[in-house]
């Protein structure tokens, strides 16, 4: 060690030394009786000099301290996490499926094509090129565009002819959806039209004229990525907006929620997993090891990973001498060959998602992991207002629960109604207040008033986890 790098760590000197020294080393040169006092000119320069000096102090002093992974922040992190082969994760964009519709006999809409979610006017751009048919498409869009009663009308799908004459109180396209289920179709009334499809989910058209008083909309499935990286969510329906015109497509619409982007990591949870990956760098085919090397994979936020050691099937399903990987995030191939990599030899992975992959002799090998099933948690909040605290209103409080519920409810984590109040009260102006729940295993189906629950727990199976969104949030606001 030298003089300044010692065992203890930097010995840096103090802008009060660094000043003393040229103040000696202006009496060595000019004699003792060279004025350095503080408000004079000599001792103006050597003040001058003394805070140059101490810049470079502080300069060694920032380097010393980025080569401990404890204290280094931004890329000289990144160079340490390196030496433990741990990279920080990149921020990835959201990415959702929706269908895209046309009202002409075809159109085709090019890659690159802009969809907007409105909240927050976010475009989204179509991956691959999407060519729609009316003769074939995945999906066809029925719009009742004032069609009457005791009239027929005749649609020619390719599935068989289907004829409506509705002499009934129910709407027409009510009666059209059985009508297309009893022909052999697959029919959804929705409250943007009926959607028809095949029974098994083969290309669905139709031919001939089209039915007078209806609008038919031919649709494709088309996947879109956000156009900024980051922790975006785009819920069932916001896809509904084409951004820029494109000739021949009419509409857009998401039936599903898209998968949630990714900020880029934060050095706390890099400098986590670095702390992890150096204890378990000697670690092979165990779960934490496994564990570690899945949450590396790209658009992976949580993995657990839990062997059974015996030889019968345990409680949770496992079977005897077996592991399974609950994944949340990531694509499929990428985990299956993570797994692969590290799974321990001679043992049986396990899960309700198996992939094929071919390993390095040319064999087919088949991994299996588990994609956890969301349990959908539905909120409502009895509450009065603190008048010493300005309430931001309703939407501040669904914004403060999420938010809170994203942190909380890990794969697993049972829920706890009173534990909830953590999050409400993040918000000013909240007074009494009380949390009541119900859980669904449908985020549409909501729950009946008598299943709301307050001062409960309720259990969350280790293949599952809670997700709360504002849609399924209620209030009931009491007088203080």
């Amino acid at each position: 060690m030298g003089e300044f790098v010692t065992p203890t760590g930097l010995n840096r000197k103090t802008l009060q030394e660094l000043r003393v020294e040229f103040e000696n080393k202006f009496k060595q040169v000019f004699g003792v009786a060279f004025e350095t006092a503080v408000d004079s000119p000599n001792g103006l320069l050597i003040s001058q000099l003394a805070l140059s000096y101490n810049d470079l102090w502080e300069l060694a002093q920032e380097i010393y301290s980025s080569l401990d992974p404890n204290q280094a922040v931004g890329a000289a992190l990144d160079a340490r996490a390196a030496f433990n082969g741990v990279s920080r994760k990149p921020a990835l964009p959201c990415t959702v499926d929706a269908v895209l519709y046309t009202s002409g006999d075809s159109a085709t809409i090019p890659v690159g094509s802009l969809a907007r979610r409105q909240r927050g006017s976010l475009n989204f751009a179509l991956n691959e090129t999407v060519t729609i048919s009316r003769s074939s498409c995945n999906e066809l869009l029925i719009i009742d565009n004032g069609s009457a009663k005791n009239t027929e009308y005749v649609f020619h799908f390719t599935f068989g002819d289907v004829t409506l004459n509705n002499s009934t109180s129910a709407g027409n396209l009510s009666v059209l959806r059985t009508a297309v289920n009893s022909a052999g179709g697959s029919a959804t009334l929705t409250d943007r039209g009926l959607i028809v499809k095949t029974s098994n989910s083969s290309p669905v058209g139709i031919t001939g004229a089209m039915p007078s008083d209806f609008v038919i909309q031919s649709g494709a499935n088309g996947k879109f990525t956000a156009v900024e990286t980051g922790y975006q969510t785009c819920e069932i329906g916001e896809l509904d907006t084409i951004a820029v015109a494109v000739s021949g497509w009419n509409s857009v619409y998401n039936y599903v929620a898209g998968d949630p982007g990714e900020d880029l990591e934060s050095d706390e949870s890099l400098r986590l997993r670095r702390a992890i990956a150096a204890k378990s760098s000697k670690a092979r085919a165990t779960d934490p090891a496994i564990e570690l090397a899945l949450l590396d994979v790209p658009g992976v936020s949580s993995a657990i990973v839990k062997s059974n050691r015996g030889f019968t099937t345990d409680d949770e399903g496992v079977p005897g001498k077996a592991f399974v990987s609950l994944v949340v995030g990531g694509n499929d191939n990428d985990i299956a060959k993570c797994i692969y990599e590290n799974q321990p030899g001679g043992i049986q992975s396990y899960g309700n998602t198996s992939v094929n992959i071919t390993d390095s002799h040319g064999i087919e090998q088949q991994i299996s992991f588990s994609r956890p099933t969301p349990v959908y948690l539905w909120v409502k909040v009895t509450y009065s207002l603190y008048d010493e605290e300005a309430f931001p209103g309703q939407n501040a409080v669904k914004d403060a629960l999420v938010e809170w519920a994203e942190k909380e409810y890990t794969l697993g984590k049972d829920i706890i109604s009173t534990r909830i109040n953590q999050g409400l009260y993040d918000v000013p102006g909240i007074g009494v207040a009380m949390c009541a729940v119900a859980v669904t295993n449908s985020p549409d189906t909501a729950p009946s008033s008598a299943s709301y629950e307050a001062f409960t727990n309720i259990p969350v199976s280790f293949f599952s986890y809670a997700v709360l969104e504002e849609d399924r949030i209620s209030f009931v606001v009491e007088e203080p």
